[in-house]
């Protein structure tokens, strides 16, 4: 006798509100499931992706018919950096007296809350709309919260073209 009361303590007995457990179990578990793999499917980006290399015009010393220099900088312009089809800015940076190339790719995006930044030749400087933070024409910072410098972009000239490869680690 002793061994029945102990097996009926021990199973459960058929209901309708164990089966409702069981079942509401079962779905909100499957719905996790599916937010969990969601989460690490954007964690783990896919074999190849990324940015993809982006012609972004031809560079001459005078600007008819290439990029539009003012005051050394041209841009902004859009790109694929994630290889989805994000948009994203950037400027080309001709420092010295060199006008036949370019060598710097700053990105337009402000490092303290994202807010696109826009160059103005007269001050030389990259100014950001939203909270005041200024870069100068490298890209470094000289006032406002931002808390690092513009982001530098990797870039490459090829047969007289300008092409953008992907932000710097």
């Amino acid at each position: 006798m002793a061994s029945e009361v102990h097996r009926s303590q021990t199973h459960l007995t058929p209901s309708r509100a164990n089966f409702m457990i069981v079942v509401f179990t079962a779905v909100f578990g499957f719905i996790s499931l599916g937010y969990l793999g969601a989460i690490i499917a954007y964690l783990i980006p896919l074999k190849g992706a990324g940015a993809r290399p982006q012609d972004l015009g031809p560079i001459t010393a005078d600007a008819i018919g290439g990029l539009p220099f003012d005051g050394g900088v041209a841009g902004p312009f859009t790109y694929d950096a994630t290889g989805h089809g994000d948009a994203q800015g950037v400027f080309a940076v001709r420092t010295g007296s060199d006008t036949s190339g370019v060598n710097l790719m700053l990105e337009q995006t402000c490092r303290h809350l994202g807010c696109p930044v826009a160059w103005t030749s007269a001050s030389s400087t990259f100014n950001c709309p939203c909270h005041g933070s200024v870069f100068n024409k490298i890209g470094d910072r000289i006032a406002g919260p931002a808390p690092a410098p513009l982001y530098k972009h990797t870039f490459r000239i090829k047969d007289g073209h300008l092409w953008v490869e992907g932000r710097q680690a």
